[in-house]
Parts: structure tokens; sequence; C-alpha cells
């Protein structure tokens, strides 16, 4: 029965994602707290702007991350829907992507990634878009260019720039030098405006000297908290599940279904090589990671093999993640 509601495709499951993200944010929105700076990690010089506007604001603050997260579910659920590589139309990638990160109240602020990850969105749309198309140059600079402009928010989506890469060889099947370098050009023009405009202001060695202590300050302590731990478990498992779904039927989908998760293999490999390997990588990534997760766990629960276990799995996603919010937010 749960599992059929969240799954639905109709104008009610466009509300249900704004009615469970208020569930889960209540909290925090009823007794916001101001965030601390120093736990913005791997902030970038436009997270900057947007703090120093709202620092004022407790509420403000996380009423927008509050809107951000809910413009990224639904914004995961177009991209399902959009280009038709889940086994049906459907909110529920959106809605895993919402409770997963809604699970871990220290999310529950306006934090860099949430930001960035709006923008790696806009840029995989692009990526997707670029799909048997020979040399498509625009939409392969508009893809780095939105990933540079992520990173100018939050630093570790840099790890995501080879995809940009990836993708014109499995998407395209382009090796054209000229195309190889259009993402060179994307992401390096918003980057060379940022050092242009610290120069002019005499701070280009101050940010530089930040962005070197940023890379060696360790904030991977939280791998190893029973909660995070808990629900890393859980969603590990399903994820799994969801991967070998993928591969079972990979022979039977689409051909255009098959790049898009092949793209979406290599975003979870990319990501969870970096959250493993580099220290100063935070519990932010998981807003990131649970991109492609939300897409792997919704082909598995959207098959039509296995109902009750399925209905199973679906309880025990969503009873983790409230059980998990609430240790957090009580501990």
């Amino acid at each position: 029965m749960l599992l059929r509601i969240l799954k639905s495709n109709t104008l009610f499951s466009t509300l249900l994602i704004p009615l469970i993200a208020l569930c889960y944010w209540m909290g925090s929105l009823r007794a916001p707290e101001i965030l601390n700076f120093h736990q913005a990690c791997g902030a970038m010089p436009l997270y900057y702007l947007v703090y120093d506007a709202l620092k004022q604001s407790d509420f403000l603050q996380v009423f927008i991350a509050f809107c951000l997260v809910i413009l990224n579910s639904l914004f995961i659920a177009q991209l399902g829907s959009m280009f038709l590589f889940l086994r049906k139309r459907s909110f529920l990638p959106g809605i895993i992507y919402l409770i997963t990160v809604s699970s871990l109240s220290v999310l529950h602020n306006l934090l860099p990634v949430h930001i960035a990850t709006t923008f790696v969105l806009i840029s995989l749309f692009f990526i997707f878009d670029t799909f048997h198309k020979k040399a498509e140059i625009t939409y392969t600079y508009n893809a780095a260019f939105f990933m540079a402009i992520a990173t100018l928010f939050y630093l570790p989506v840099v790890v995501l720039f080879p995809l940009v890469w990836i993708s014109i060889f499995v998407l395209q099947k382009n090796d054209n030098w000229r195309l190889l370098a259009v993402p060179v050009l994307g992401f390096g023009v918003p980057w060379l405006f940022m050092w242009f405009y610290a120069f002019m202001n005499n701070a280009h060695e101050v940010m530089w000297k930040e962005l070197i202590k940023m890379l060696w300050i360790p904030h991977n302590e939280y791998l190893f908290h029973p909660y995070f731990l808990l629900m890393t478990a859980v969603v590990a498992i399903l994820t799994t599940i969801g991967c070998f779904s993928v591969v079972d039927v990979y022979q039977r989908i689409k051909v255009s279904s098959r790049k898009y998760f092949v793209i979406c293999y290599w975003i979870l490999g990319l990501l969870l090589l970096s959250a493993v390997a580099l220290i100063s990588i935070s519990i932010e990534i998981i807003a990131l990671l649970t991109i492609p997760v939300s897409y792997f766990i919704a082909q598995y629960l959207l098959s039509d093999s296995r109902p009750i276990l399925k209905e199973v799995f679906t309880w025990i996603l969503v009873a983790t993640t409230i059980a998990v919010l609430q240790l957090y937010t009580y501990s």
C-alpha cells in the first residue's frame, strides 16, 4: 500500500514531495539553528555571497535549504520521466532522494551542497540530452559550465567533471579532439572569471591558500558514526539490489536507458571513491551520492515482480530514515 502511494504518477504525487519534506523538516523549521560557517565544508566564493546575505536570519537559511531540497527532489523525478530510463514514469526517485537527505538533520541548513546539487542536476540534464547527437558542442559546453558553477559553491563537485568527458564517449560515441576540448572551455570560463575577480581585488593569494587548506582538513569522521552506518547499511543493500536489477534487464531495455544507467554507475563510482579516499569530504557528499542511488532503488521498486518483498523494503527504508532523523536530532 505504501509503495503504491509513493510510486504513483499523479497530481497528488507532486504535492506528496513537499508534504513529506514538511514532515521531515518540521523540527528544523520550528527551531532553526544558525549555521556555523565552519560547518559548511567545501564552501566556495559563490556560497560566501549567499551566506553573507542570509547569516542574520536562521529561519531563512533553513527555509531556503528546505525549498532547495524539494526543488532537487522534483528535478530528479522529472529527469527520470523526461528521459524515460526507468521502468515507469514516477516521482519515486525524487521521494527516495528527499527522505534519504532529510533523514540527516545535519543537512537541515543552507549548506553549499544543496545549491551545488541544483547545478549538478542541470548539468546532468544537458549530459543526458546529448544522447545520439553527434558532436553536440552546445550541450556539452553547457554541461561543463554548470558543473563548474556547482564547484564554485561546493568544491568536491569537481570529482564529477570527468563525467562530461565520459558522456562524450558513452552517449555521443565521439572521440573528436575538438569536442573533447569543449568541456575544458566550459569548465574553465567560470573559474577564470573567479580568479580574475580575486586578482583584481588582491585576494588571489588568500583564496589559493584557502583552497589548499580545504583539501587537507579532515572531515570524514561521519563515516564511523553509528547512526550514519545504520542508514548506509539499509541504503547500500537496496542500491545493490537496484544495480543488479538494472543488470538483469540490461539487454531488454532501450539503448538510451542503458546509456543513462551507465552514466549513473559512473556518478556513483566517482562519488563513492572520493568519499572514501578524500579525508576533506564531509557528510554533505550524501546529497550528491543519493542522486544515482535514488534511480537504482527506484528501478527495483518499480518492477512488477515480488510485490510483497518490495513493500517490506519500502517500509524498512522509510522507517530507517525516520529513526535516523530522530536519533540525530535528540543525540
